[in-house]
């Protein structure tokens, strides 16, 4: 059973927070770990599973370490140091934060990808019911009275007579490619970063993505340097909050830029091209002013803004387009079917 899928962000948040309530208490780990509640069946085996691990002798964060694909390098990374620091119950909080708005931020696409991906799902369905349904009783009809067919008619008995004889081929090939594509990005980082890359590219997506790193980045960084991290400490970790590796891997040059130039945080930004130019004149101002954690809040919230307002953007443009999609196929196949009778009819008079 893959775990990773029945786990959502909220389950761990919650999770996080109540171990980080219960340290916070003064609670220890282990009763900690055997005291907190979830209604989730896979997190609760994972945590049983962290409890074991605690009874070997293992700390909290290697136990948790053991279930990296679940709870993310981030929280790996930031509970280790919360070990080290004895920071640990700020640690969890924070990170139950971050995946409380992960959450929220995933409803949210979801929520408005909904409509679009029924539009899309029911506009093939019903073109391919109509090849498959529609198309062969006309072209019996055609071939009997021995008419010439034209361009559209003619795609439309070719894409018959395809999915008729490759139909099921196609299905198996798609399917092998959708699951080949999906393992090698999941297992294979190079794959997986030609694949960011090229997603960056695509026209909005591009723009929404790198908003929503921006602002992973920005909150994620905020929330540890509101604990007092070090930044030569906060900026690697809080790079792993970044998904997109092509644009994780511009954020992880931050610190080796800064170290090896003398440059500030607010240059590297701009040196790398990672933010825009109002965020990196807050980010130089606030380290004037020492007022870094809060300049970095501000920024998530306004790049969480703005992703919210380019996701809303590309629905509103996908609706019409999928419509003047379906409209077309409809006249495509209406003079697919009307022409050659219109053409039958005019040779009789």
């Amino acid at each position: 059973m893959n775990l990773k899928r029945t786990i959502r962000p909220q389950d761990i948040s919650t999770l996080f927070m109540q171990m980080g309530l219960l340290l916070d208490s003064g609670v220890g780990i282990l009763e900690c770990m055997q005291s907190v509640q979830t209604q989730n069946t896979s997190l609760a085996i994972i945590i049983q599973d962290i409890v074991k691990n605690l009874h070997q002798g293992l700390s909290l964060a290697q136990s948790i370490a053991q279930h990296k694909t679940i709870f993310g390098e981030l929280s790996c990374a930031l509970l280790t140091l919360g070990q080290e620091s004895g920071t640990l119950p700020a640690i969890l909080l924070t990170l139950s934060a971050y995946f409380n708005k992960r959450a929220q931020n995933k409803a949210l696409v979801t929520k408005a990808l909904v409509y679009p991906s029924i539009l899309l799902c029911a506009m093939i369905v019903a073109f391919l019911a109509i090849i498959w349904f529609v198309i062969p009783p006309f072209m019996v009809l055609f071939a009997e009275l021995g008419t010439t067919l034209p361009l559209y008619t003619r795609v439309l008995v070719w894409l018959y007579e395809s999915l008729q004889t490759f139909g099921l081929l196609i299905v198996v090939v798609l399917a092998c490619i959708a699951f080949a594509s999906k393992i090698l990005y999941a297992h294979q980082s190079s794959f997986r970063h030609t694949i960011d890359t090229y997603i960056l590219r695509i026209p909005f997506v591009g723009a929404l993505i790198t908003s929503q790193e921006a602002y992973r980045f920005s909150f994620a960084l905020s929330y540890m340097l509101k604990g007092a991290m070090p930044l030569d400490k906060a900026l690697p970790l809080a790079s792993l909050s970044v998904q997109n590796r092509a644009l994780r891997e511009r954020y992880n040059m931050l610190l080796p830029h800064i170290k090896n130039t003398v440059a500030t945080l607010s240059q590297a930004l701009k040196t790398l091209g990672l933010l825009d130019p109002v965020s990196i004149t807050l980010i130089h101002a606030g380290e004037k002013s020492a007022k870094l954690p809060q300049i970095f809040e501000s920024i998530a919230n306004a790049t969480q803004r703005e992703s919210e307002q380019k996701l809303d953007m590309i629905v509103r443009l996908i609706e019409p387009t999928l419509s003047l999609i379906m409209g077309a196929l409809v006249v495509f196949l209406a003079l697919g079917v009307f022409v050659p009778m219109w053409d039958m009819s005019a040779n009789v008079l």
